[in-house]
């Protein structure tokens, strides 16, 4: 926090016109980054130093964010950001400064606290971790707290749900830590990133001995999009779609009306997703699910009324039905038509 008081008393000195007083203006910006890297980096930045500059490097050397040149991406931005700001503050460009601590320094300052919160969110889970000493636990859950609560009022800024939701995970002292699993208060945690200003990217995935911890991967982004949900799961459809798509090619009918009807790679809260749910799923009355939807509708009417119709299609192609009642097993052009349709 002091250090982000030096960068802000670096601009109450600009708005003031007073740069030049030995305690003001941009020396208030030198001392910002005195107090983030300290004096045992030495002055290369190689040191064995403990403070926020030494935390940015050993997170990144867990959630494999180190720069190009060896260095944590955190302290490289740092150090073009405080260099920008600077100039900034000389330049008297008072508000662009201001703009420039909340919107870009702030956030990259962060990330080392996002990093080391979902790192101990794992290793604060007793179910995740069954062989660790229970002093270590303690001792994870504890460090847990501490960056969690270093990050937890803009967390609470963003979305006051899921702040009350960690905190009630991982306060130090709380009757059932951690009780729904890292993997979900990771995912809470995600969610509020871009509000954050950081990205999956900036944060990385958390590795143990060289291997990413199951569920703590470089947090979900799907094609550019970042989802403030978990659908990590619903994603995996696509490993349905795959399996079908070369079980099909290889002729294997029954293996691709398996892997259509029963599903094997997105799984549900208390079943398997499938394909076949997509075109056939009903509400608890036996209605279509999507009835009463614009498109669905006008597909079901185009289709003869039939709820059902894409499945009609996939599994007449399947099972040899409908207009493949005579398709041949032999027939190289019947093959290709029926996988066409399948998939």
């Amino acid at each position: 926090m002091y250090i982000i008081h030096e960068m802000e008393d670096a601009v109450a000195d600009c708005r003031a016109g007073d740069l030049t007083a030995n305690d003001k203006g941009v020396k208030a910006i030198d001392e910002a980054w005195a107090f983030w890297a300290g004096s045992l980096e030495g002055a290369d930045g190689t040191g064995a130093g403990v403070q926020m500059y030494a935390l940015a490097e050993k997170r990144a050397e867990n959630f494999g964010t180190t720069s190009t040149g060896g260095l944590a991406a955190v302290n490289v931005n740092m150090i073009a950001h405080i260099s920008s700001l600077r100039v900034l503050v000389k330049a008297g460009l008072c508000d662009a400064a201001a703009a420039m601590i909340s919107s870009t320094i702030v956030p990259e300052m962060t990330v080392p606290l996002l990093q080391g919160a979902v790192r101990y969110m794992y290793l604060g889970d007793a179910a995740a971790q069954p062989d660790l000493a229970a002093a270590k636990l303690k001792k994870g859950r504890a460090e847990g707290w501490a960056f969690l609560a270093a990050a937890l009022p803009q967390i609470d800024r963003c979305d006051s749900t899921v702040a009350q939701a960690l905190r009630a995970e991982m306060e130090y002292g709380t009757a059932t830590p951690m009780a729904g699993g890292y993997k979900a208060a990771v995912a809470k945690l995600q969610s509020v990133y871009t509000c954050l200003g950081v990205s999956c990217g900036d944060v990385g995935g958390y590795a143990v001995d060289g291997q990413t911890v199951d569920g703590l991967g470089e947090c979900l982004s799907i094609a550019g999009y970042t989802p403030e949900t978990d659908v990590l799961s619903h994603a995996k459809i696509d490993l349905d779609q795959q399996k079908m798509e070369a079980t099909t090619d290889g002729e294997d009918w029954a293996a691709a009306k398996k892997v259509y009807t029963e599903g094997e790679f997105s799984e549900k809260s208390s079943s398997m997703r499938t394909l076949q749910g997509f075109s056939t799923a009903t509400t608890d009355d036996g209605t279509p699910k999507l009835a009463g939807e614009k498109f669905f509708d006008m597909y079901r009417a185009y289709w003869g009324g039939s709820a059902t119709y894409a499945d009609d299609f996939v599994m007449a192609a399947l099972d040899k039905t409908g207009v493949f009642a005579d398709a041949s097993d032999a027939d190289e052009g019947d093959n290709l038509a029926r996988a066409e349709i399948a998939n």
